[in-house]
């Protein structure tokens, strides 16, 4: 019972950062920061992160992690430095 509330809690705060990613409040750099000491935000996938940014869609979002050498199953927490340069080169501009 506990491990079900504790999943619900999980996708509800990814949800939450999806959208303040989507809306502009919360950028890159910080939501590696927060991907750091958050362990549920570490666990979202790259994909996801990628195709809730603004002006990026799904199509888009796979040219971006293709071009980054970046698995479509591939978490946050799992990616490279240098993967993670590449995804800031791409969106950051």
């Amino acid at each position: 019972m506990e491990a079900s509330r504790l999943a619900v809690a999980n996708r509800r705060r990814r949800a939450d950062v999806k959208r303040l990613v989507k809306s502009g409040e919360l950028s890159l750099e910080e939501l590696f920061a927060l991907a750091a000491h958050e362990e549920c935000v570490a666990q979202m996938r790259a994909y996801d992160l990628i195709s809730a940014l603004p002006a990026i869609g799904e199509v888009k979002a796979e040219r971006i992690m293709k071009s980054a050498s970046i698995a479509k199953t591939r978490r946050i927490r799992g990616l490279g430095p240098k993967q993670r340069a590449e995804l800031f080169r791409a969106l950051v501009r």
